[in-house]
């Protein structure tokens, strides 16, 4: 998700007073079906000609036509590999029914699902994203300039979920020629209060406002906002609304976050599923994460001899290998990961109180 903004310098980048004329959306109809080595500048002159561009559009365009010009189509069987491949980090692995989507940023900056490669009005094989979309809206930006002969902005779209939000929308991949964030601090609000941190998403609101034409369904990849003042004052690139780093507040979900700092590799981790799971199920799982050794070290010669995750209420008995030192502290050492992970699984949904008791052979006593 991206770097953090520079102290706001005079007065906003971007005049925030309406269009007279209001906002547009205007669909880009007349595209034709693209396929590997077409010239898409060529065809989307041709389809925008009608619409009259002007000086200060923007035009929205799904990235998933620029993947089908370029070729960037994979056999359905290499999808896993090439998500696994389109990674910089995987942030987290959630099952659904019988798939895993793994979560992942891409090398862009966004973090998608299955690093945005897409089955979805690709009858011939799933599409991968450009690894540069930015450099690809700019390249198409330029072609276009000089073909309609007006400044207009491109944006490079896709369909993406949120977090903390239900539901998609589409957001921008690529910007060339769009004030992708506008800055309004140093200006002030409609009651004369001065903005100090109110920094605009331009390029994201201009895609959904674009998606409201186009989509999956209608067979319109492409739309020319018009009358948004200042969306092309300035050129800021998409890779700069991606927080990433130490921006990135939400690096990891929950989950994930205690299996790292319980010392797992993302290989060892199990996968939550996205529908809700039964205590039970989360239970079993905290004990599968708690008994994964960390590396270098051997695993616990504690065992778990006793688990009870449906009774009233849950308890788990973890017994010592024998009534030494060393293994007494094997056993509390593996107690407390038991804790911790379970810890871990009612963060998103409380468990009931589950106890978790430290036993000898032949004489159970409470942990101190």
């Amino acid at each position: 998700m991206s770097a953090a903004l520079p102290p706001a310098q005079g007065a906003p980048s971007a005049p925030s007073s309406p269009s007279p004329e209001g906002l547009r959306v205007l669909p880009v109809t007349g595209l034709t079906e693209i396929r590997e080595g077409d010239d898409l500048a060529a065809q989307l002159g041709a389809a925008l000609r009608p619409l009259a561009p002007q000086d200060g559009d923007v035009l929205c365009l799904s990235t998933k036509v620029v993947s089908k010009a370029l070729g960037l189509r994979i056999a359905p069987a290499q999808r896993e590999q090439a998500v696994a491949d389109a990674a910089v980090r995987t942030v987290a692995r959630r099952l659904h029914t019988h798939v895993v989507t793994s979560v992942v940023q891409i090398p862009s900056g966004p973090v998608m699902a299955a690093a945005g490669v897409d089955s979805s009005n690709a009858p011939d094989g799933p599409l991968l994203l450009p690894e540069d979309p930015d450099a690809c809206a700019r390249e198409l930006r330029e072609a276009l300039v000089t073909e309609l002969g007006v400044d207009l902005g491109v944006l490079l779209t896709d369909t993406s979920s949120r977090i903390w939000r239900v539901g998609v929308g589409d957001i921008a991949l690529g910007a060339a020629g769009v004030t992708a964030l506008q800055d309004l601090r140093g200006g002030v609000d409609a009651d004369g209060r001065p903005l100090t941190v109110t920094v605009r998403n331009l390029a994201d609101e201009l895609a959904a406002a674009a998606d409201l034409v186009k989509g999956k369904s209608s067979g319109v990849p492409a739309a020319l906002v018009r009358g948004v003042p200042g969306a092309t004052a300035q050129d800021v690139p998409a890779r700069d609304l991606s927080r990433t780093g130490a921006d990135d507040w939400f690096r990891r979900p929950s989950l994930e976050s205690v299996w790292v700092a319980l010392g797992l590799a993302p290989e060892q981790e199990p996968i939550a599923r996205m529908s809700p799971e039964p205590a039970a199920e989360r239970i079993a799982r905290a004990l599968e994460v708690a008994a994964v050794p960390r590396r270098g070290r051997g695993p616990s010669t504690a065992t778990v001899q006793e688990v009870s995750p449906d009774g009233p209420p849950p308890h788990i008995v973890v017994e010592a290998a024998d009534a030494s030192q060393a293994a007494l502290i094997h056993a509390a050492t593996f107690a407390e990961r038991i804790r911790t992970a379970l810890g871990a699984e009612s963060l998103g949904a409380p468990l009931p109180e589950t106890t978790v008791e430290v036993s000898v052979p032949d004489r159970r006593q409470e942990p101190s």
